[in-house]
Formats: structure tokens, sequence, C-alpha cells
């Protein structure tokens, strides 16, 4: 899988970065509300944290259980992206599994073997993710860990709309062929240049107006890039406002990720409104 370096760049940018003009930082920790009532708790948040290696990680986890992973199983300096599901009982217990990105070997920039991740552990409704997560290859397990993770209240308890999304969009670079076009229906049409060249088409949902995640689907095709894996492949995950200490007003950071004959491809860049 020919991994796009800009992307994972900009997400080194957007957890370790201060509020650079390219990228956003994670937000410090803010204090956390109260849990919520008993019985079975809500999944869902942004959650980042520090793994025992000091890496990186981040779940972005929808009120569905909807997942997308930020992880550097490897220890290396580029990040892995992956999406799947979580779910939690009601005794507050969470289960699920994701698919992750493998590595990206220096010198060649090739794309080691995909992992497969599992997760368990235990939430506590808009307050704390404890979980171990567990990824393996083909050769057995390379990543695990316990982890405890904050929950950024700030980010995700934000409200979203269609009408607030809605608007034209471009990246900061190969801007006449990063055009984005959010209708106020959620209809999504554009282009997408950036590994990928293609034209993108979807939509964006709100999955519920009081938190920040906004579901993003979209499918690449009429593709002219030169690795001729991307037609018909389709991009799932979240877009959220801006999500940096500093947000700039109208940006929004899009987190997706959809599967090619390759492997998995993933999408984490900042649009700012025209």
């Amino acid at each position: 899988m020919r991994r796009i370096l800009i992307g994972a760049l900009l997400i080194t940018c957007l957890t370790a970065c201060g509020g650079s003009s390219g990228g956003a930082a994670l937000p410090v920790p803010v204090p956390i509300p109260p849990p919520g009532p008993t019985g079975v708790q809500s999944p869902g948040g942004i959650w980042f944290g520090f793994d025992s290696g000091a890496e990186q990680v981040a779940f972005y986890i929808a009120e569905t259980g909807e997942l997308r992973a930020i992880m550097h199983p490897d220890g290396g300096m580029f990040a892995s992206f992956g999406g799947g599901t979580v779910s939690v009982t009601s005794n507050d217990v969470i289960t699920g599994s994701f698919e992750l990105e493998g590595a990206l070997m220096l010198p060649t920039f090739e794309q080691s073997e995909e992992l497969g991740c599992a997760i368990s552990g235990s939430v506590v409704e808009r307050q704390a993710l404890n979980v171990d997560v567990t990824c393996s290859d083909s050769g057995g397990v390379v990543y695990d860990e316990s982890l405890t993770l904050i929950y950024d209240i700030r980010s995700y308890e934000r409200e979203s709309s269609l009408d607030a999304i809605a608007g034209d969009y471009t990246l900061q670079f190969q801007t006449d062929t990063n055009a984005l076009n959010i209708a106020s229906d959620g209809t999504i049409s554009g282009m997408y240049h950036n590994g990928a060249h293609c034209a993108v088409n979807g939509t964006a949902e709100i999955i519920d107006g009081d938190y920040g995640l906004i579901a993003i689907t979209w499918t690449m095709t009429a593709c002219v890039d030169l690795f001729g894996v991307f037609e018909g492949v389709q991009m799932s995950g979240f877009a959220l406002a801006d999500p940096s200490p500093a947000p700039a007003t109208g940006r929004y950071y899009f987190l997706l990720t959809g599967q090619t004959e390759d492997g998995i491809y993933s999408i984490s860049v900042l649009y700012d409104p025209v």
C-alpha cells in the first residue's frame, strides 16, 4: 500500500504539534463532567493518550460505536490509521475490533502487513476509557498495551449540523484539484487529489446533533492517479470542526479509511472553507 506522506505528517501535527496553519494540537486535558447515569454507558468521544512507549494514541468513537483509530504500533514516526466498531454492555464493559494499517517501512515507504486489533476494557461515560489493545499480523501479536485515555470534552461536545458544515472547501495544497462541496442536504461532491486523484461523491450525515462527529462516506470514481487502485473505493469515517486549541473558523478535520486492492487507505486532512 502506498500511503501518502502528507497525510501521515499532518496527523503527526494534529496529535503533536503546536497550532501551526497546517495542523492542530490535541487539546490539553480540561475539566470533565461527572459520569452519566447508571446503566449502559455511551462509548462516544474523542479519546487520546499515550502508550507505554510514549507513542500517541487517539480513538474517535461515535455514539453508534463506529471507531477510527490513530496509533504508532511500531513506535515509528508515521501514524497508522484504522477503523472498526465497539460496543458497551450493561456493566460498562467495552469490547470491539478494528483493522489497522501496517507501519511504513523506511527508506522504501512500503507498507508492512495490516494488523487486526482487539479492544476490551471499561468506559465511564464522558470521562475515562481504560482498555487493553492487542494487534496481530500473520506472525502473531505485535502490539499489546493497556491504555488509559482522556476524554476531549471541548472537541467532542460541540453541536453538529448539516447547515454548519455545508459549503465549499479545499486543502492547502493542489487547491484546484482538491475542491469539495457539501450541500445543505449532506450531498458531497468534488475532487480529491492526495495520492488518489479521483472524483468523489457521497454524503455527510449527522450522527447526534449534540456531538461533534459527523459521519462521512464517499466513493472514488474517474480516477487518474498513477497507482490504479482507487477506482470504486469507498471511504468512510468522520468530519469534525477543527479540533486544535485555537480552531480556525469554518475549518473541518476529515478522518476516513477505506479498503483498496493494496490494503487500507486513509485520509487525514484539514479542509479550509473557500
